[in-house]
């Protein structure tokens, strides 16, 4: 019932963001600029927002470098795309556990670190949408309702990636730390003591920013993601015969970011609210912003759903096993498990 509960409301909340988005839109507008988008800006753009998961495959291989060396690049690569069709099917952003999860069920992994990369991933990717934010704020000139906020908009960019910075930082001081301060508080009490193993086994996840090698091969492939998702969202944008600089692409990047996160299936709704209130902000009409969003969210969806159950598929990957892999969240915070994850990373 928890799940059903869950779901219902994740719909009832796409159907609220899809009436807001088309309210006071012709749709006969957005059917005729659907019809005439172009093939081929479509295929670029669905062809870069898939295959940026291979630099987003290769961050996490590094990032997983000191817990668990020689991690195989499809054993990552199936729990990324298992994790996304999580995503895409089911409300609250499930995938997220899903991915470290089924990597460590399957191959072994040390589940706390495990999931600590997947932290870390999603403040690098913070920090790098930030970055090309404040890129694109700097060098695009800004138009229409965006010009009126230009400096908020540059201070805030610098926040945020200050913010993911220190969050990384965090995670490796804590890492460094982990064994004085377990120590220290197992004289407490048990909650405090639990809460204390679990930051422990997490903050392990970030120990690779601490090596120069592989923490430029981080960045490196982080820079590269969001750019092929920027460049992807810019041709899908094209497509539908809207004028936009590359750079106001970087500056919406943020938002998007933000509207994928809603809980609902997909980011269904939240996208596309997201992609309307960017575009109109820099001047392009809103039945282009609509029809924007509608087909870009469509090339990205699918080629995730389509390759997510082949994959359940060829590697015999059951629903019932991705849901029973949950339950190795209990391990987190088991007595000696900081102990082992620092063997592992020696």
């Amino acid at each position: 019932m928890k799940e059903g509960v869950k779901y219902a409301g994740g719909l009832l909340l796409t159907a609220l963001l899809f009436a807001w988005v088309l309210r006071g839109t012709d749709l006969g507008i957005v059917w005729r600029q659907i019809r005439a988008a172009s093939p081929w800006a479509l295929v670029g753009c669905a062809a870069l927002n898939f295959g940026h998961n291979l630099f987003r495959v290769w961050r996490w291989q590094a990032l997983l470098k000191p817990t668990r060396a020689g991690v195989g690049f499809r054993a990552a690569f199936v729990a990324v795309v298992v994790g996304y069709l999580t995503t895409w099917v089911v409300p609250g952003r499930l995938g997220e556990l899903v991915r470290p999860l089924l990597l460590s069920s399957r191959e072994g992994v040390p589940l706390g670190p495990c999931i600590g990369t997947v932290v870390a991933d999603r403040l690098l990717d913070a920090a790098t949408i930030a970055a090309l934010f404040a890129v694109g704020s700097l060098t695009t000139p800004l138009a229409g309702p965006a010009a009126q906020h230009a400096d908020l908009l540059r201070h805030g960019s610098l926040v945020l990636v200050g913010c993911a910075i220190a969050g990384l930082l965090g995670m490796l001081v804590l890492a460094h730390a982990s064994p004085a301060m377990a120590a220290w508080l197992e004289r407490g009490p048990r909650p405090l003591r639990w809460l204390a193993r679990i930051a422990a086994e997490v903050s392990h996840g970030a120990t690779a920013l601490a090596r120069p090698r592989l923490a430029a091969l981080v960045i490196l492939n982080s820079l590269a993601a969001w750019l092929a998702i920027a460049l992807g969202t810019w041709l899908g944008i094209r497509a539908v015969g809207a004028d936009l600089a590359f750079g106001a692409v970087l500056v919406i990047l943020p938002m998007l970011a933000l509207g994928v996160a809603l809980p609902t299936p997909g980011g269904a709704g939240g996208y596309h609210g997201a992609m309307k209130v960017g575009l109109v902000a820099f001047g392009i009409a809103e039945s282009a912003a609509v029809s924007a969003g509608l087909l870009i969210h469509v090339v990205i969806t699918v080629p995730i759903l389509i390759t997510g159950c082949v994959l359940l598929w060829t590697e015999g990957i059951s629903w019932r096993e991705v849901r029973a892999s949950a339950a190795g969240m209990r391990r987190l915070g088991a007595r000696g498990a900081p102990a082992s994850v620092v063997e592992n990373a020696s």
